[in-house]
């Protein structure tokens, strides 16, 4: 038994590599990337972050959250039907096509495979492609799939809290007012890899009490899923590391109640559906409810009479070795107060070799930072600031 599960385990893994969600979500992770850069050069005339960004935090951030999955999964005899996985497939790809990274939550996307499952299934109507597929989709696998929607949404929370706001893309905008503001496009897209069973195949109950082997089927294989999460707000009333852990915490509340209430769908079947409206009800409430505050709040990153306010900093620049942050402030740049750019680049030439900076940081606590400057490096210490110099067109929207 052990030798079968070893031939399965490797079987999963080999599967998840020609598994076409996989790919389709490296290319879309590059191609954002290639946007974003392009946005970047447009407003900053360099890029802040490297073109491939997207795709590292895609194939890295994911695993570990995969890994703690996989073991609930495992141990729950989660299953997952073929039906399942191509709706899923078809979902993911439109959804990344319509909204980029806005879509991405497992609420969505997840969520929509379970409503058209449940419908095809509850009114016998066939749907083009994959409808053979969906017909032998269990009540088991729907059950777990609502589960699986409450706990990826738990992941989802839990990763933009540890890094979903971290080296998010700055980028200029108009306000209603008409002045120039910096903003904030804080999107991330997770590959999350998780073991799931699938019905039919070599594997037989090693244990009587395991409970996947009691729901309709005797026999299983285990197959390694990429699931493919993410999220994409705007931010510009705060600092969007802030920003994000703030809905990154909504969002675990609103995956812990949806696994609860699916979970009581192994007794009362009605439950799973109601798990499912619950999750895209709260997933697109908090993502409304942020908008609503970013729309009546006051904008954080605005030209300061009292100095250069950071937007961004630029990764391996001279102003990340000396621990600049985004949203703190340049008072004095060595000895002197500068309220632009012009003033800030005569200031540094006053000592070509070294700096000293007097800034404020985010909670207006006053710091000195100081080091060297050396040939080639940035020749305004690779930051990025808010004032008044960016020409807006007639047309553009704000």
């Amino acid at each position: 038994m052990a030798q079968e599960w070893g031939i399965e385990l490797l079987k999963s893994i080999g599967k998840f590599f020609i598994h076409p969600s996989l790919y389709f979500a490296i290319v879309a992770a590059v191609f954002m990337g290639f946007l974003r850069v392009k946005r970047e050069r447009s407003d900053f005339h360099i890029s802040v972050y490297p073109p491939l960004q997207e795709l590292r935090y895609l194939l890295s951030a994911g695993w570990v959250a995969g890994l703690i999955l996989s073991i609930i999964s495992v141990a729950n005899g989660f299953t997952i039907s073929f039906g399942i996985l191509v709706t899923l497939f078809f979902s993911t790809t439109i959804f990344i096509l319509i909204g980029g990274f806005r879509l991405l939550s497992s609420a969505f996307t997840m969520g929509q495979v379970f409503v058209v499952i449940y419908l095809s299934k509850q009114f016998h109507f066939q749907i083009p492609w994959i409808g053979q597929y969906i017909e032998k989709t269990t009540d088991a696998s729907l059950v777990g799939l609502a589960i699986l929607v409450g706990l990826l949404l738990i992941a989802e929370g839990i990763l933009m809290v540890r890094n979903g706001g971290k080296e998010s893309s700055p980028k200029y905008r108009r306000s209603r007012r008409g002045l120039t503001i910096g903003a904030f496009h804080a999107k991330r897209m997770w590959l999350i890899p998780m073991f799931c069973f699938l019905p039919t195949g070599p594997l037989t109950a090693p244990f009587s009490w395991w409970p996947t082997f009691d729901w309709g089927t005797h026999s299983y294989s285990l197959i390694l899923v990429p699931f493919i999460i993410g999220f994409q707000q705007q931010i510009q009333s705060g600092l969007p590391e802030v920003a994000v852990k703030q809905l990154g915490k909504q969002i675990i509340v609103a995956g812990i109640i949806t696994a609860a209430i699916a979970a009581g769908g192994l007794w009362i079947s009605v439950l799973s559906i109601v798990s499912i409206i619950v999750a895209i009800v709260a997933r697109a409430w908090i993502s409304y409810q942020h908008r609503v505050r970013e729309g009546a709040n006051p904008y954080y990153f605005t030209p300061r009479d009292y100095g250069l306010i950071i937007l961004a900093v630029i990764p391996g620049s001279p102003a990340e070795k000396l621990s600049l942050k985004t949203g703190e402030v340049i008072h004095k740049c060595n000895g002197h107060v500068v309220k632009n750019t012009d003033e800030f680049y005569q200031a540094l030439q006053k000592n070509r070799a070294y700096c000293k900076l007097e800034v404020l940081d985010t909670n207006d606590q006053v710091r000195f930072a100081q080091g060297a400057i050396f040939e080639g490096d940035h020749y305004e210490l690779g930051i990025i600031t808010v004032e008044e110099k960016k020409k807006w067109d007639s047309g553009e929207a704000s």
